[in-house]
């Protein structure tokens, strides 16, 4: 049997290296063909099962993918009002000054074009009337505008559509208006509105609310930081070492009180209570993981937990990695989009390095043995997972395995038991002495949190991933170390590696300028990339809370591509271009600011050498202009590099293109920044001959609300021959030259990827 689920994963994973969703003809040969194989073997001598087990395995990847894309949004419903009745599915959520609400929508039969579940976010929701918070349970009309569901494209900020598909979500969007249809809160709203209740004068009130119930967003963004800069990020995700905690916890309990009720042996070994006392157990796991909302990460521990108790209660002695085996099976059998979240690779990796701890080494013996081999298995996670967290997460904590060595075990036995104590006095009713409870069960945490806060500031604690080498390098180094060799082989390839390592670091790049357009959705940012540094223009929009495009794709693009950045300027003050500045501050305080409301102006007749390429400013030559404050005050540079030119223009109209003509202003440039995103105020025609651009590059978001690009406006580049590249139809946009030759790509377009990253309804 564990052959064919091999074959039968191999196929699986093979489903996820097609280029194109499969169609339903493609899908039916597939099956047809599977039976054909099940039917041979079991009426002749042909050994066809394993290739039936192969293509029912691709049959699954590619069957599932086919029927999440039949059910997203449709190309009429999106960018246009539509109305729907929704039940929500989650706890509304408040994020960067809005509601965030998922829910499943109703379907009427006059609308078969809406999608199955959604994802919304109502933007001042008091604007039309008074409206309090939907809770989870209810249901709810709303007017909405639904677009696919689709993300930024750019290097280091992760895949966001890979997410939504991963969670089922068919479209996203913003709430219009919205009223209460009917309906009443859950069961579980009511908890966690309770647990809230019994928190809210707690500082750590978000750490409580991520172990007991799983929802972490209450957590602030320094704590988020902490956890995350101190290894211990993992603690506030309900996982399978928080069911079996919970589960081991009431196992020992009810152990507990059936030696005191059968205080006999053989009364308990003829009744067997050890072989029924766990089945009493699955009740609690499944509470824990509803109480979590089911969350895809608290389902797959479930499921493994469960797969492994059953080989334990059933007493089938296999190996242990053959257990994972078919847990895995069960696992992308009910949630075939798994593979696609980095939760499922870290939760198959921490049952992996355990296994292979105990295959690697021997085990401790001796006083301190239990002890020994829980910092054997911290220091070997954090190793493993070295490469993972310096591609995932952008740094790596040196600190990781004494943190989690001191303080698992404190949330293990004392913080997440108290926790649940606490948790069940408030669903009762008892909100001062929840309060009193989540005092002394949160109290460990509350001593130990300055000195974490003061742990995750050090910068030898924290080691960002351009300091690093790349994660290829990283992982044949780890695996050199843990290869089954002797000390001095194993010493040899290590020292190989890292020879080569500073070889290939020794040699100096390639002689060339890469010049980025980031896609930030409706905002701008561009990346100039020389010599491993970086000169920025414009920093995307920042939201009411501080956080923004700064933090989501400008500092982990910069850190993926392990880029300095030297210069910065802002074209003008709106918040879709300087929005991102201050966050961008505190992460490089040593960057030269030009423009917007850094402190230099940004007026025409400047200009500078940075790393072998000019700059000049063409644009704005009044003192009145300084700050940028308007689009006509926008900040035109002209980036000149060899041969190649790009002219940047802001957000530039008609009357600053006219008067940059009139002034002679340098314009020819073989790479033009489409004005204003688009807008039809700009790109006159007149004004885009005289650049003569070989090439137009357009910043945009995808259905924004102003209707950029303006039709008149990409039929005028049309009209010129000029190729448009856009970032709202495949991200990120990356020009490399040499001075002379150029070459213009979008990395992350669908075209470039796999089924996963398809985006059927670009418009």
């Amino acid at each position: 049997m564990d052959r064919w689920l091999c074959v039968f994963l191999a196929g699986y994973g093979l489903s996820f290296a097609f280029h194109h969703v499969a169609s339903l003809s493609q899908l039916v040969i597939f099956a047809l063909l599977a039976v054909v194989c099940v039917a041979l073997s079991t009426r002749t001598h042909l050994r066809t099962a394993l290739l039936g087990a192969l293509l029912c395995g691709i049959l699954w990847g590619a069957g599932n993918a086919y029927f999440a894309f039949t059910t997203q949004v449709r190309p009429e419903t999106q960018a246009a009002d539509a109305e729907i009745t929704l039940t929500l599915t989650t706890v509304v959520t408040r994020a960067n000054g809005a509601w965030r609400i998922t829910g499943k929508v109703h379907r009427d039969p006059s609308q078969p074009e809406l999608p199955a579940q959604v994802r919304l976010h109502w933007y001042d929701p008091h604007a039309i009337a008074p409206q309090r918070m939907p809770l989870q349970g209810e249901q709810w009309r709303f007017v909405v505008r639904l677009r696919s569901p689709q993300g930024t494209r750019n290097q280091g900020s992760g895949a966001y559509h890979r997410y939504l598909l991963s969670a089922g979500i068919d479209a996203i969007g913003t709430i219009r208006s919205g009223h209460f249809v009917a309906g009443q809160a859950s069961l579980r709203q009511h908890f966690v509105t309770q647990l809230q209740r019994a928190t809210i004068n707690h500082p750590l009130a978000g750490v409580a609310q991520a172990l007991v119930v799983g929802e972490r967003q209450q957590l602030s963004a320094s704590q988020w930081q902490v956890v995350q800069r101190t290894g211990l990020a993992h603690l506030l995700a309900i996982s399978g070492m928080h069911l079996t905690l919970v589960v081991g916890f009431m196992l020992a309990v009810g152990w507990s009180l059936a030696v005191l009720s059968v205080r006999q042996r053989s009364r308990r070994e003829r009744h067997n209570v050890w072989r029924w006392l766990p089945w009493l157990m699955l009740p609690v796991a499944l509470l824990y993981a509803w109480l979590a909302g089911f969350a895809i990460a608290t389902v797959r521990a479930l499921v493994m937990l469960l797969v492994i108790g059953l080989h334990k209660q059933l007493g089938w002695r296999v190996s242990p990695m053959r257990v994972l085996l078919r847990a895995v099976v069960v696992v992308v059998c009910l949630d075939p989009f798994a593979p696609l979240s980095l939760g499922f690779w870290l939760s198959v990796g921490a049952v992996a390095t355990i296994l292979l701890m105990h295959w690697r080494w021997r085990r401790y013996h001796g006083k301190w043995a239990l002890l020994r081999e829980w910092w054997r298995f911290e220091w070997l996670m954090a190793l493993l997972f070295v490469p993972v967290m310096a591609a995932a997460f952008g740094g790596v904590p040196t600190a990781a395995a004494l943190t989690n060595l001191v303080v698992v075990p404190l949330i293990s036995f004392w913080v997440l038991p108290g926790c649940l104590l606490a948790f069940a006095a408030a669903s009762l009713g008892g909100l001062a002495v929840a309060e009193l409870l989540f005092d002394v069960a949160l109290s460990p945490l509350t001593l130990l949190w300055p000195l974490l806060s003061w742990l995750a500031e050090q910068p030898w604690q924290w080691l960002p991933a351009e300091d690093l080498p790349s994660w290829p390098w990283l992982a044949v180094l780890v695996g050199m170390f843990l290869a089954p060799v002797r000390h001095f082989w194993r010493a040899v390839g290590a020292a190989v590696v890292v020879l080569s390592y500073l070889v290939h670091s020794a040699v100096p790049p390639r002689a060339q300028l890469l010049f980025h357009v980031l896609d930030v959705e409706q905002g701008a940012a561009l990346v100039v990339e020389r010599q491993g540094h970086a000169l920025l223009i414009d920093t995307g929009v920042a939201w009411e809370q501080g956080r923004g495009m700064a933090d989501r794709v400008i500092t982990p693009f910069l850190q993926a591509r392990r880029l300095q950045p030297e210069v910065a300027f802002v074209t003008h003050t709106d918040r879709d271009h300087q929005g991102g500045v201050a966050s961008l501050q505190r992460a490089y305080p040593h960057v030269r600011w030009w423009g917007g409301e850094t402190g230099a102006p940004c007026l025409a007749g400047q200009y500078g050498y940075w790393r072998g390429v000019s700059w000049q400013v063409l644009h704005p030559r009044d003192a009145q202009a300084r700050g940028n404050r308007s689009n006509n005050h926008s900040c035109v540079i002209l980036i000149r590099y060899g041969q190649f030119q790009v002219l940047v223009t802001g957000d530039i109209e008609t009357a600053a293109e006219r008067r940059l003509l009139a002034e002679l202003a340098p314009v020819a440039a073989t790479v033009l920044v489409v004005p204003h995103h688009g807008s039809k105020s700009s790109s006159e025609g007149y004004f885009i001959r005289h650049v003569q651009p070989s090439l137009a590059v357009l910043m945009r978001g995808r259905h924004n609300s102003y209707r950029h690009p303006h039709p008149d406006v990409t039929a005028r580049y049309q009209k010129l021959r000029i190729p448009l590249l856009d970032t709202a139809q495949g991200g990120q946009i990356s020009i490399a030259t040499d001075g002379r030759q150029w070459h213009a790509a979008q990395p992350f377009a669908a075209e470039n990827g796999f089924w996963f990253d398809a985006d059927p309804y670009k418009k």
